[in-house]
């Protein structure tokens, strides 16, 4: 066992949080949550480390009192011929997840370093394994669940239609993405076999849609139990075909810190100017541009400001925003900020944003911007569409229209009286507290069904 995790687990329960990425290098939401989960099951416990992948080499280190183990992404390809001796075909991974052998392994990501790769060779351990879906890749080829990028998809798998859905998103007309999903699977392939890479990857969309299907039964075949954070991702398993005791819903919460925090802080002076503000990567899929252009259609003489808080890795992207808001003093780009900040930041807001264009799992940033007593302004997707009430605590409004944006903020900033209300209306935001007690609910039952699996085969 690692130094790192050897002091600080004990023979309780333990259990191994694994991600794609994680602090520092990567804050977002599903690490936000991890480390949140973390602190709280030790407060019940229930120990825990996370084991997270890396550019990097491996390492370990403490994230605000959490035991973090760091693996090279792409350990689970290379065979371990030293650390475990006379046990031969284990990958370093399954050498890693060995000597620190948890309970139960939960996985968090979809992503190549953190998948189902190491999903599956956890399992061949022998090792129950639980998978919390936070973004929709396991179900959706095009990465948003926006079916043709104009609506909510249900998220059923189909491969024609989520191949001339994928294909147009990869920049083909309409018509001919249309011609590629009519493709038979075999022509396809054979005919994917002689062309460019470009090419290969079209040609052979209805076996990547097969194999997206089958991945996804794979993985429920292989965990315990599927985590839901929204209602729409428990929708679209169910329409997978996937058993309805094989996943539950447990929706994402905030610190109990940052509601502790929240509490603590006085409604501050309403100022002559709206604020509106956005937290989250600058990344096309969570929308900033939309902001961005609905305050160019707002004129320069109402009293509204917009503040950006959050960076990104698509530079090209970034520097369209900045050109978009050029010689607009009404908006301003805050930078990213840290956990710490963040209590800081939202007290400056008369509103919150969220202007996602894809289907979230969650977000836990409308929590957070509630646990503030911020009435939140989002699009009418996913699990946005889920957490505010329209009308009531916020405003669902149009994730592809920026002149709907343009209209309410418009309107918002010349009546605040809207804007008391809403605020009025919120209620106290889930806290992890809660999530914890339904993890724990959780690993307690598949534990004890092994252990009764167990005791039956003795029998046998």
């Amino acid at each position: 066992m690692s130094s790192a995790i050897r002091h600080a687990v004990s023979r309780r329960p333990r259990i191994a949080h694994c991600v794609g990425f994680y602090f520092p290098e990567q804050v977002g939401g599903t690490e936000v949550y991890v480390q949140d989960l973390c602190v709280e099951l030790a407060r019940r416990s229930v120990d825990g480390y996370v084991i997270a992948a890396t550019d990097g080499s491996r390492d370990e280190y403490f994230q605000e009192g959490v035991p973090v183990l760091r693996y090279p992404s792409h350990w689970a390809e290379v065979a371990d011929d030293a650390r475990l001796g006379a046990k031969t075909g284990l990958s370093k991974f399954q050498a890693l997840v060995l000597e620190n052998r948890p309970d139960i392994f939960h996985l968090h990501s979809w992503t190549t370093g953190a998948g189902l790769t190491h999903l599956s060779q956890v399992a061949q351990l022998g090792i129950p394994c639980l998978v919390t879906m936070h973004v929709p890749s396991p179900l959706c080829m095009r990465g948003t669940m926006l079916l043709h990028g104009r609506q909510a998809c249900d998220g059923r798998i189909d491969e024609k239609r989520c191949v001339q859905c994928w294909a147009e998103a990869r920049g083909l007309p309409a018509t001919l993405a249309y011609g590629v999903s009519l493709l038979p699977r075999a022509l396809g392939d054979r005919l994917a076999s002689r062309g460019s890479s470009r090419a290969m990857t079209l040609l052979s969309a209805r076996s990547l849609a097969r194999t997206k299907a089958h991945e996804l039964h794979l993985m429920a075949g292989l965990c315990e139990k599927i985590v839901a954070p929204s209602q729409w991702v428990a929708d679209a398993l169910a329409a997978n075909g996937i058993a309805a005791d094989k996943f539950t819903i447990s929706r994402q919460a905030v610190s109990p810190l940052l509601a502790k925090a929240a509490a603590g802080r006085s409604r501050r002076e309403p100022t002559k100017e709206l604020m509106v503000g956005f937290v989250g990567r600058l990344e096309p899929y969570k929308g900033a541009h939309v902001l961005v252009e609905a305050m160019a259609g707002i004129p320069r003489d109402v009293p509204i400001r917009l503040l950006l808080a959050g960076k990104g890795p698509d530079a090209e992207y970034v520097r369209r925003l900045a050109d978009a808001s050029d010689n607009d003093r009404r908006i301003e780009f805050c930078g990213p900020i840290s956990r710490e900040e963040l209590p800081g930041f939202l007290s400056q807001l008369d509103i919150l944003a969220v202007p996602s264009k894809y289907m979230e799992t969650g977000p836990l940033v409308v929590l957070e911007g509630y646990a503030l007593g911020l009435p939140v302004m989002g699009a009418d997707l996913g699990g946005i569409s889920e957490r505010i009430r329209d009308g009531v605590d916020g405003w669902l409004l149009p994730f592809d229209d920026s002149g709907a944006w343009a209209a309410t903020m418009h309107r918002l900033a010349l009546d605040r009286n809207e804007i008391d209300r809403m605020t009025a209306n919120i209620e106290p935001s889930r806290t992890m507290e809660v999530v914890a007690s339904e993890m724990i609910d959780l690993y307690s039952g598949i534990l004890r069904a092994r252990l009764l699996s167990a005791k039956a085969s003795q029998l046998s």
